[in-house]
């Protein structure tokens, strides 16, 4: 399986985000944590078509009853065809207890996104190394225009 990992500036950004969302969205009545790591599920895409890639733009954030994510839309052109490959980045997730309320969405669609498109990251290809443990085994650069 290829992923996208953000560089390492807006990863951070990310990362800052999630602490925002998860203090916001503390209960004494729910444990949730920050999902990590912070990377883009792409499937079966070839590293070596690094160049196909024209624009990864991040979306206002969505909720499930235990989970926050980010929708991901990439944009790919192949020959003079384009098309767009739809996937998301994972940033909080309920343990235990009460799952998100309305309330909850109200206040997390608060706080402004920090990264809306992605411009300079990884493709890398992700290597099993257990049941709870993965790691990159191969990555390229990319850098759009």
């Amino acid at each position: 399986m290829t992923v996208l990992l953000p560089h390492s500036t807006e990863e951070i950004r990310l990362y800052d985000f999630q602490k925002e969302l998860i203090s916001g969205l503390f209960a004494e009545e729910r444990i949730i944590y920050a999902a990590f790591p912070l990377w883009i599920e792409l499937g079966a895409f070839d590293i070596s078509e690094k160049n196909t890639i024209k624009k990864v733009e991040m979306e206002e954030i969505v909720f499930t009853d235990k989970n926050i994510f980010c929708p991901v839309k990439i944009e790919i052109k192949n020959k003079d065809e384009f098309h767009t490959v739809e996937s998301k980045i994972p940033l909080i997730c309920v343990k235990s207890g009460k799952p998100f309320s309305d309330e909850d969405q109200k206040i997390a669609l608060q706080k402004k996104l920090p990264v809306k498109q992605l411009k300079v990251f990884r493709l890398g290809l992700v290597q099993e190394e257990g049941p709870h443990a993965k790691s990159i085994s191969k990555y390229v650069w990319c850098k759009l225009k």
